[in-house]
């Protein structure tokens, strides 16, 4: 006797759905588009005027700093200009003030011990129609009194400040004192006075051209 044996029955159950972590609301991955910043980018005219406005004004900067350099440059050479101007201005006065000091003391400074060389030392700071006037002046009764009275004199600059100042003249009103002594008065005399004194420069140098008392 042969013994069937029966197929166990088909499970027809379906399986249970298993529920999903992710939301039906969120696309896939694979569904998103790449987005093209370099398209955006060129294609966005906002964000060109806002190059276009940075470029302009860093080459205004630019602009600016260049102009400034410019002027600073220009402000530099004038004012080194002007410094060298009144600088020579300074040393010319102070030449011309110098000269008619020098002058002035040769002029009214003797002895008769050294009256020769006296007089030519001042002779030596003029010049023109001054210099003529005074060489017959100091033959004719500078050098006859020093030596018949004995005359000394001795002259000092007290002040000297330069009126004018140009390229070959100038005057220099001086402040000065001479003390003279002479066999009839033995004791130092002392006079002040102020004299105009003109200069003219020949050959480099200032010399005295007039020298009027005033």
């Amino acid at each position: 006797m042969t013994t069937e044996t029966a197929a166990p029955p088909a499970d027809n159950t379906a399986p249970e759905d298993v529920d999903s972590d992710q939301p039906d609301d969120v696309c896939p991955a694979a569904d998103e588009q790449p987005i093209d910043v370099s398209e955006q980018t060129t294609s966005n005219p906002g964000r060109s005027k806002r190059l276009t406005r940075r470029l302009a004004g860093r080459w205004r900067s630019i602009a600016v700093t260049s102009l400034m350099l410019a002027c600073a440059g220009t402000a530099g050479a004038t004012y080194f200009t002007t410094y060298r101007s009144d600088r020579a201005s300074a040393e010319a006065t102070t030449q011309v003030a110098k000269a008619a000091s020098e002058g002035a003391v040769a002029l009214l400074s003797y002895a008769p011990a050294s009256l020769d060389h006296d007089l030519a030392a001042a002779r030596s700071h003029l010049t023109g129609g001054f210099l003529t006037y005074y060489s017959q002046f100091a033959d004719q009764f500078v050098a006859p009194a020093a030596k018949q009275k004995d005359i000394h004199a001795v002259a000092s600059v007290v002040r000297a400040a330069t009126i004018d100042a140009h390229a070959d003249s100038a005057h220099v009103l001086i402040f000065l004192n001479q003390t003279t002594t002479s066999r009839e008065n033995p004791e130092p005399t002392q006079s002040a006075s102020s004299v105009n004194v003109g200069l003219t420069k020949i050959d480099g140098v200032w010399r005295i051209s007039s020298f009027d008392p005033v």
